[in-house]
């Protein structure tokens, strides 16, 4: 992991603004979560690990570019490769360990955010903040559960095509081999088996 040093913060708070989840954010607010160090930029290589199930921290990521794996007790169950695509935000939200592991499958660029800053914030500007940070990050959760639950209704109805599509063939297949079985009872060969064999066996 390499943590990227922006020559200016003005690129940091660009790199934010361009993605939907700082839109309840202001200028100075974002200003604010990058001198704070709230935000930093980071480069995982290739097969590096950048959460690991089981770990309790405070930090989510975002993606900026490159590709991660998301692994559950080693069984990979997405692949997130869009820009500005949320990751490791279920430890902080259910404060409880990472639920899964994240493995960059590619050189993998990373704005990454440590919810450890709002600790320090007094009220009401920390409920504030907290609100906002929420609002986004349910809105996030729920389009990805609207996209895993409208690819689970398309992968049962695919099993079931499928299911029906493999009875139909059983069927007919065993249609085939009853026709074919019928035929071969009706082949009575005997007669014409004697009758060669007597026929070879002349001597003339």
């Amino acid at each position: 992991m390499i943590e990227l040093e922006d020559a200016d913060a003005a690129r940091l708070i660009s790199l934010m603004r361009a993605l939907p989840l700082w839109d309840d954010f202001s200028q100075a607010d974002l200003a604010r979560l990058v001198t704070s160090g709230a935000v930093r930029r980071r480069l995982f290589g290739q097969g590096e690990v950048v959460v690991e199930q089981g770990n309790y921290e405070k930090t989510f990521f975002l993606l900026l570019s490159g590709r991660v794996r998301v692994l559950r007790d080693g069984r990979e169950i997405a692949v997130l490769a869009e820009p500005g695509a949320v990751f490791g935000e279920m430890s902080f939200v259910l404060g409880k360990g990472r639920t899964a592991t994240v493995m960059a499958d590619v050189p993998t660029d990373c704005l990454v955010v440590d919810m450890g800053y709002v600790d320090f914030l007094e009220s009401p500007e920390r409920e504030d903040f907290l609100i906002r940070i929420f609002r986004r990050l349910a809105g996030v959760v729920a389009q990805r559960l609207g996209s895993a639950n409208a690819r689970k209704a398309e992968l049962f109805t695919a099993i079931r095509e499928r299911r029906e599509n493999l009875r139909s063939h059983i069927a007919a297949e065993r249609q085939t081999i009853a026709t074919l079985r019928h035929e071969l009872e009706r082949l009575d060969t005997t007669d014409d088996e004697a009758v060669l064999r007597q026929l070879l066996d002349r001597r003339f």
